[in-house]
């Protein structure tokens, strides 16, 4: 008897057949996986950088698991959406950080709610220390199946395997209580850590997620690619994650793969900037091969425009030696903190002396950059004075960009520990992280999320009206220092004996006395960020999910940055009333120094008239204004407002032409794309821009142009100055 046939098919399985059937039906599908680094993007896109430390996990699994594994990984919470609503995985990865946790954990609850054999996998910075601390975070998280602690790449590959051979049984692998390196984990209220695994150190054995292609989907015109160099951090301080034990061996990439991952995002960027995600830049000699290698891709690509990361803490010369091979690209950054000795002992720091952050701060000044510093308020031990002294000593340095933070109790860092809240007396707040809500889909319905955090107000030596006091000090240092706004008026001021800091104090106490509409501005700060600020976590939360809180944040009236938001303010919206306000403060400081003198009142009219020429409305580059002066403006901005103004003076007056150049105005459209020009997007780009590149150039409308930026393969100098002189690359100022 024979079996029925179906045209182009057997139904009578030959040998050939059933032993390729047997084949098919012993291959296991490959295991979906998600690798999700997200950004809230309720405002805009909070986190705006690209997913580095998965996407590092990411590479290492397709390394080591090939087709066992099928993964995507997502960064905007809208992709993430898209996916989960065609697709479950098998496993769920989440990077935990400040800014994202509860949004990557609203995520994981509601998939987990729909299909609970979901393992979610969770890691990153974001974990407390102690036992007790993270169970915890467990109990607050619980719809995280696990938590990798430090480095992660090595310990999922492991984790993936052991689930494997267990056909993904986690509840088997919970009530068995077993272990992988860098797991923790509650089960029926006991929590279980795991040993650490020995740390990579062979750095090299790690693809790289740029050049494994990855990352590819993130090149987009907002994310600023990033890139390590090294791992790992030599110091102590006890308020960053890193200054624990397990990361004080620092270790380095070979110096070839970063070449070839600089030229691959070089090649797809679209966006201005490149972040090294280094703790201390320039700690060793081969950065200054980094550095040469980002000056030929400027002169290839005109990119990266601005180079951002964090300069060695202790290595200035390098430092130095690095911002003499990129000029303005990068910004050395001083992570100071303080400069009190008894506050850097109790924080287990020690900075460099004054006189190389100086010379440091000369250094960029010269190059057309600028110099920045950080300084983080109410640390241990830390009075209304010593912070002021801090910021004195800074402004003196000739800093052009104090960084002034708020002390954030970050979980994992020695700080945040209960230990050091009951020794300092640590008092503290909660708030909405800025720009970190939104409303976002998981398979049709809608849910609100906002990050929240904790940042200290007082302890048992600055009470909580001097940290209001020294807020107040960080909105007038932050408008009439930083990005040199001033800095044509500090310099000139410099000359006749003035420091900065006296300058800025005055200012201070000029707006705080005298009312009128900046005061109007302190007030309104002072009571925005009293109102975002409260006593417990728990009515913080709360109130996030009330019907229609979110658009509330979303539309500015809560949870903005308030430092930046009032900066803005004040720039964007009162530049005049500012520069009014520096200028008679000017005069008076002038008139104690030297006596009244017609020369230096005329050259200040003047100079206010000019300052406002390249500084009012700024981001609209499509002014250019002609004006006679009798002071050749155009030299000074060539030589950064060092020169004595008055041996410029030109009394037969000189036509000079204030504009933007295509440099300029290619720089600003692309900060706009990626931030926006509303008030929260010019407190981003504020936060993110060298505002001092933005400010218009200015030349003689006969020949030669001073402040324009040549961006030629040549590069360092322009033979274009007013007498003949060479301009330096970026020549706009500092």
């Amino acid at each position: 008897m024979f079996a029925q046939k179906v045209p182009g098919r057997s139904v009578m399985p030959t040998a050939m057949n059933r032993k390729k059937r047997s084949d098919e039906k012993n291959v296991s599908k490959p295991v979906k996986i998600s690798f999700a680094d997200l950004t809230h993007t309720g405002q805009l896109v909070a986190a705006n950088t690209f997913p580095l430390g998965i996407t590092m996990v990411a590479a290492n699994a397709q390394k080591e698991l090939g087709d066992e594994i099928d993964f995507e990984i997502f960064k905007y919470p809208e992709d993430f959406s898209a996916y989960l609503d065609n697709s479950t995985p098998q496993i769920a990865c989440f990077s935990a950080f400040s800014w994202n946790i509860r949004l990557g954990h609203e995520f994981a609850r509601r998939l987990k709610e729909v299909s609970p054999q979901t393992l979610m996998v969770f890691g990153g910075p974001n974990f407390p220390l102690g036992d007790e601390e993270q169970k915890a975070f467990f109990e607050k998280y619980p719809a995280i199946d696990c938590y990798f602690e430090f480095e992660g790449e090595v310990a999922f590959i492991e984790f993936f395997r052991t689930m494997k051979k267990m056909d993904f049984d986690w509840e088997k692998f919970k009530q068995e209580h077993r272990t992988v390196p860098n797991i923790r984990y509650l089960v029926d209220g006991d929590l279980v850590v795991a040993e650490l695994g020995p740390k990579i150190s062979d750095l090299g054995a790690m693809p790289s997620p740029h050049l494994s292609g990855v990352s590819d989907k993130f090149y987009d015109k907002v994310l600023i690619p990033m890139l390590y160099t090294t791992r790992g951090c030599p110091y102590r301080c006890t308020f960053c994650y890193e200054g624990r034990t397990y990361f004080t061996k620092t270790r380095r990439f070979e110096q070839e793969r970063i070449r070839k991952e600089l030229n691959y995002i070089a090649e797809r960027a679209k966006v201005n900037d490149l972040i090294l995600v280094d703790s201390n830049f320039g700690m060793f000699k081969e950065d200054l091969d980094t550095a040469r290698e980002v000056r030929e891709l400027q002169k290839k690509y005109d990119w990266p425009k601005t180079l951002i990361s964090a300069t060695a803490k202790n290595h200035k010369m390098r430092t130095m030696e690095i911002v003499e091979i990129l000029g303005d690209t990068m910004p050395p950054t001083s992570a100071v903190q303080s400069t009190d000795v008894d506050v850097l002992t109790l924080i287990k720091r020690k900075n460099v002396s004054m006189e190389q952050m100086e010379e440091m701060a000369s250094l960029a000044v010269a190059k057309g950059g600028q110099s920045e510093a950080e300084i983080i308020l109410c640390l241990q031990g830390d009075t209304k004075k010593k912070h002021f002294q801090s910021i004195f000593d800074l402004l003196d340095a000739g800093m052009s960009y104090i960084r002034m933070y708020q002390f954030i109790m970050l979980p994992g860092t020695e700080a945040a520990s209960r230990e050091e809240r009951e020794e300092y007396k640590f008092q503290t707040r909660f708030r909405v992280l800025p720009r970190c809500f939104g409303t976002y889909v998981f398979r049709g319905e809608s849910f609100p999320v906002a990050e929240v955090e904790e940042i200290l107000v007082a302890n048992s030596t600055m009470p909580f009206e001097d940290y209001q006091a020294c807020r107040a000090f960080h909105l007038t240092v932050e408008t009439f220092n930083n990005d040199s706004l001033f800095i044509d008026l500090i310099r000139f001021l410099n000359h006749t004996g003035v420091k900065r800091s006296d300058f800025i104090t005055a200012v201070h106490d000029r707006i705080i006395e005298g009312g009128g509409a900046i005061a109007k501005l302190y007030a309104q700060y002072v009571d925005e960020e009293a109102r975002n600020m409260w006593d417990d976590s728990k009515e913080v939360e709360d109130f996030v999910v009330e019907p229609g809180v979110i658009e509330r944040y979303v539309d500015g009236e809560y949870g903005t940055n308030e430092l930046y938001k009032y900066r803005a303010l004040a720039v964007f919206e009162h530049l005049e009333v500012l520069h009014e306000i520096a200028y008679s403060v000017a005069r008076s400081l002038l008139e104690d120094a030297i006596g009244h003198d017609a020369m230096v009142e005329s050259y200040l009219e003047e100079l206010l008239e000019f300052s406002l020429l390249r500084k009012r409305d700024l981001l609209n580059t499509e002014h250019l204004q002609r004006k006679i002066f009798h002071f050749d403006f155009a030299a000074l901005v060539d030589c950064k407002f060092a020169q004595d103004p008055l041996t410029l003076a030109r009394p037969e007056g000189i036509t000079l032409e204030v504009f933007h150049n295509d440099w300029q105005r290619d720089l600003i459209s692309g900060y706009i794309t990626q931030y926006g020009s509303d008030v929260i997007g010019k407190g981003r780009i504020l936060i993110r821009a060298n505002m001092n590149r933005l400010y218009r150039s200015v030349r003689h409308p006969d020949g030669g142009e001073n402040g324009k930026i040549d961006v030629s393969p040549e590069g360092g100098v322009a033979e274009d100055g007013p007498s003949g002189g060479a301009s330096p690359k970026f020549n706009v100022g500092n």
